[in-house]
């Protein structure tokens, strides 16, 4: 149970943690961030791509190997995650972010570069509201699911199922105050 609860836990974590992004305020120091940016996403969809294959790989051979349940039940939760981290790391290889797709499409245009950095300015302030709006998305659904988890803990008898959804309830309440600073 320790186990799965772990998983869970660790499942949780990277669709809702969000690394701050702040762009050069220039167009030639935005040009050079964009082009660390595609290499460093190239670079982090292969390591997904090469983890996930393995993790897909191992799971489906242990879940073929093992005759226990809870082994079995691991083995097919890790071999699933190992396929959706071969998805998620193909989304980063073979494609571009907003930045991209924003940078590629002024850069191809007949802007002058003065006129280039008013639009790069006007960029940034609409990308600050929106980080400020998916920030408070964020706030509001970990205090959804911890108000979800503590009234199912509540509800339960089972004293090891009620562990789980407490532990739960306080962990997304956590990840609610931290983003909510």
């Amino acid at each position: 149970m320790r186990i799965l609860l772990t998983l869970l836990l660790f499942i949780g974590i990277p669709f809702s943690a969000s690394a701050e992004e702040s762009f050069p305020a220039n167009w030639t120091e935005f040009k050079d961030y964009v082009e660390q940016e595609e290499a460093e996403h190239s670079r982090k969809g292969l390591a997904y791509m090469i983890s996930g294959s393995l993790a897909a790989l191992g799971g489906s051979v242990g879940y073929q190997e093992s005759e226990e349940i809870l082994s079995r039940t691991i083995f097919a939760i890790t071999s699933n995650l190992g396929l959706t981290a071969i998805g998620i790391g193909a989304t980063y290889y073979f494609t571009g972010t907003e930045a991209n797709a924003f940078y590629y499409s002024i850069e191809q245009s007949s802007l002058s570069l003065k006129q280039k950095n008013e639009v790069l300015m006007r960029y940034l302030k609409y990308q600050k509201e929106e980080k400020e709006r998916q920030r408070w998305i964020r706030v509001a659904t970990h205090s959804l699911v911890a108000v979800a988890n503590f009234y199912s803990g509540s509800r339960e008898d089972n004293a090891q199922i009620r562990s789980m959804f407490y532990f739960l309830g306080a962990a997304n309440t956590l990840l609610a105050l931290s983003y909510s600073f």
